[in-house]
Formats: C-alpha cells, structure tokens, sequence
C-alpha cells in the first residue's frame, strides 16, 4: 500500500492527508508547467534549422542591400 492509500484508510492522519494531498496538487501542476516547456523546447528545437536558414538568407539579403546602397552613395549603382 502506497502512502497515499494509507493516509486515506487511517482516519488518524487527517491533517497528513490534507498536507500530501496540497503536495500531490502542487506536483501535479509543476509536472503540468515542465511539460509544457518540454513541448515548447521541442518545438522550438525543430523550428532551429528553419529560422537558421532564415536568418542566413536574411543576413545575405542585408549584405546586400548594404553593398547596393554603398555604391548609391558613391554614384556606382548597377541598376
């Protein structure tokens, strides 16, 4: 028999019950909370190559953008 089962045979233990109930609840929401941030971690995993590659692109596109406008100022743009 878990403690659980024998807080709630043992009329005795009322105020043990109550408290292992509390803490029975409080872990429960806790298992909820790191759950949840598993899920999202997991996402968030996934979505990393994705946003990596993104990023990449982005990070070329403003490249060059900034060569363009570079030669805009100095009067050499290629369009």
């Amino acid at each position: 028999m878990d403690i659980v089962e024998t807080l709630r045979v043992n009329p005795d233990h009322n105020a043990l019950r109550e408290q292992a109930a509390n803490e029975i609840e409080r872990l429960r929401v806790e298992n909820a909370l790191f759950r949840n941030a598993l899920k999202t971690a997991d996402q968030a995993i996934a979505a990393a190559p994705i946003w990596h590659s993104q990023h990449r692109v982005l990070s070329e596109v403003i490249g060059s953008l900034k060569k363009s406008l570079g030669q805009l100022g100095r009067g050499n743009c290629p369009a």
